[in-house]
């Protein structure tokens, strides 16, 4: 199976490169991400795994 790859990104958001994501993420380096909060209706948070 293929590596993730993220987008790094300079302080202003302008791509300078890719890497794996798990490297990226051991180095703490800046890179492209979102996230999305599902919550039903009593405020239960749907992870995902």
């Amino acid at each position: 199976m293929k590596e993730e790859q993220v987008i790094l990104v300079n302080d202003r958001d302008e791509p300078i490169g890719l890497m794996p994501k798990l490297e990226a993420h051991e180095k703490a380096l800046l890179h492209r991400a979102f996230s999305i909060f599902i919550l039903n209706d009593q405020h239960q948070i749907m992870l995902q795994q």
